[in-house]
């Protein structure tokens, strides 16, 4: 297999793995898709359907009654990750899962499915639609062009250095070098609608140590995903963010700094409402602010206070407890995921990190032998969370 081939492959198998996990039932029919342009589970989660126009082999998994979907729901994944258009059907069927489950549990496999279609199918570009009565024939406003531009181009930079993990002088270099190489195009005719092109480009490589490459795509992907959380969640709900389902995605999908550029990206311009996109060759994800009402803007407001006092970045963590969940969703990938349980600053705290697969295998003897585990490294904590994005070392 080529590499490319390779990361379908671990990708594969991980969304495999967590169907299975959640209790899909994988079907065993499996179709063409030039014979099935209907089937539910080619969608993406925004509806747009897969433009797949060659047969290629696919297996369905069954919702779970459980979930309460009404009507007969399915999510197709390809049989063999080599055939053609693979990458497009795992993309789909990971945005289609964000979407039940959210981004903690399969914001990640998203990510690694874009960096995967881009590699296939063309440029990833983050696109922005400006809407407001200031807007004419395509103009916009000097000052909110200004406070747009600063914003996005801060959030890219600090979205590749939360992805690339330590806050070290050499990924600061490399986010940097990212950020100054992606264009800002020109605009479509008849509004103000400004495309980011990404580099297509490796910001960390596979090392020999189990450690996973970051691809460009993926940085976009996760920028956009904050930004449609924020959309969703904030933006466009009024239910409370201090519980643990909200608090589970802010620990995956930001940091303070990362937070404090989308929230100045949607305020900052003063627009009445503001579109979001991200195309990956043929794909498309899509997301809105709706009307920002001062209301809203508030909220959003509310809501970066809230996780300044709540998110902390943490150096040189070293915390040992009792394992209480190990899930290996992809036994080839080196992506293995442990959670323990300890005593933080006085509190009970749930500890969560990726182990490769040396690692894991240590994690799963200790927990059937009943032994606590060490975890020393970098990560990010709420009062009772701390999600470790960058392990040193692991004791047993």
């Amino acid at each position: 297999m080529t590499p490319d081939q390779l990361d379908s492959q671990e990708l594969l198998n991980g969304l495999r793995s967590f169907l299975h996990e959640a209790g899909w039932v994988e079907s065993e029919r499996k179709v063409g898709l030039k014979e099935n342009k209907s089937a539910e589970g080619v969608l993406g989660a925004a509806g747009d359907r897969l433009e797949i126009r060659r047969a290629s082999s696919v297996t369905f998994f069954i919702a779970p009654q459980s979930l309460g979907i009404e009507g007969k729901f399915s999510v197709a994944l390809p049989s063999d990750s080599t055939v053609k258009n693979s990458a497009a059907l795992l993309h789909g069927a990971a945005n289609s899962l964000v979407d039940i489950y959210g981004f903690g549990d399969v914001g990640d496999l998203l990510n690694r499915a874009a960096a995967t279609l881009a590699n296939q199918t063309g440029p990833t570009r983050f696109v922005t639609r400006f809407v407001d009565s200031t807007i004419r024939n395509g103009s916009m406003p000097l000052s909110s062009l200004v406070a747009y531009s600063s914003s996005i181009q801060a959030g890219l930079y600090k979205s590749a250095k939360f992805k690339l993990g330590d806050d070290s002088k050499e990924n600061n270099l490399i986010a940097q070098k990212f950020a100054n190489e992606c264009l800002f195009m020109q605009t479509e005719e008849g509004s103000f609608i400004a495309k980011i092109e990404v580099p297509n480009i490796v910001l960390k490589q596979r090392d020999l140590f189990g450690g996973e490459s970051l691809a460009s795509a993926e940085v976009c992907s996760a920028l956009f995903s904050g930004v449609q959380f924020i959309n969703m969640k904030i933006l466009g709900s009024d239910e409370d963010f201090d519980t643990s389902e909200y608090l589970a995605d802010v620990i995956t999908l930001f940091d303070i700094e990362l937070l404090k550029s989308l929230t100045e990206m949607l305020i900052d311009p003063g627009m009445d409402s503001i579109e979001f996109a991200v195309e990956i060759g043929p794909q498309r994800r899509t997301s809105s602010t709706g009307m920002l009402s001062s209301e809203k803007k508030k909220r959003l407001k509310d809501f970066f206070d809230f996780v300044c006092q709540q998110l902390r970045g943490e150096n040189g963590l070293d915390v040992s407890g009792a394992i209480v969940e190990l899930r290996s969703r992809d036994p080839e990938g080196n992506k293995n995921y442990i959670r323990v349980v300890t005593e933080f600053h006085g509190d009970r705290t749930f500890v969560s990190a990726t182990l490769t697969n040396e690692q894991y295998q240590r994690a799963v003897d200790a927990h059937k032998q009943k032994r606590q585990v060490r975890i020393k490294g970098n990560g990010l904590r709420l009062k009772t969370q701390v999600r470790m994005n960058g392990i040193v070392e692991f004791y047993v």
